[in-house]
């Protein structure tokens, strides 16, 4: 398959971890001669592995429009979300990758979520502290609907995908330090906020 699929895949994971492969498995089932996998990853075309996947999308998609919960979940998945689009990558690569290339789709497959899993829980972080969680429902909608219209582009438009990916890698570097030094703010703030006052003690020397 194109590069842009095994791209997009793996950008998707970054926001739901299971839901890609998930993708890839029935369209490996649906469309035999047109979507093929890796023969090292044919597992994900197996019935168990398929409802397995079904199951955590779900859970990913409610648990992800729980207040508390969802920054809970985000901090599971800070992991298991880079170790999906490795999957994802790999298993959708080309039929005939060699153990040279392997790694090296798996360790892109696996940056790429880790650059979408990043941006999803610093923006989610920073919504929480900013509106008080008020929109985060909104925003985990948003974020469902941007993770399904990148897994269809991954099958239907990958050249169209990967130049988006691209344009959203650069814009990631460009920002994160912006969303690094917003966040530290944040936490000093909450920090001297939730910090205890010494009440003055008889006899020292802000008594008058």
């Amino acid at each position: 398959m194109d590069i842009g699929t095994s791209a997009g895949l793996a950008f998707s994971s970054g926001i739901n971890a299971y839901f890609p492969l998930l993708a890839l498995a029935i369209a490996t089932r649906v469309w035999p001669t047109q979507v093929h996998i890796n023969p090292h990853f044919v597992f994900i075309t197996q019935p168990w592995f398929m409802i397995l996947m079904a199951v955590l999308t779900l859970a990913d998609i409610f648990a992800d429009k729980i207040p508390v919960v969802d920054h809970v979940w985000d901090a599971i998945h800070t992991v298991i979300r880079p170790v999906a689009g490795a999957l994802s990558a790999a298993a959708a690569g080309n039929a005939t990758i060699d153990s040279t290339w392997l790694p090296v789709t798996l360790a892109l497959g696996a940056v790429l979520a880790g650059v979408t899993h990043t941006t999803k829980a610093a923006t989610r972080v920073t919504l929480t502290a900013t509106t008080g969680g008020c929109l985060n429902i909104a925003l985990s909608v948003g974020e469902d609907i941007v993770m399904l219209l990148s897994v269809a582009m991954a099958f239907l438009l990958p050249h169209v995908l990967l130049i988006a990916i691209i344009l959203f890698v650069i814009a990631f570097l460009m920002i994160v330090p912006r969303i690094i030094r917003r966040l530290r703010r944040l936490r000093q703030m909450r920090h001297k906020h939730n910090a205890p006052t010494v009440p003055l003690q008889h006899g020292s020397a802000g008594r008058f």
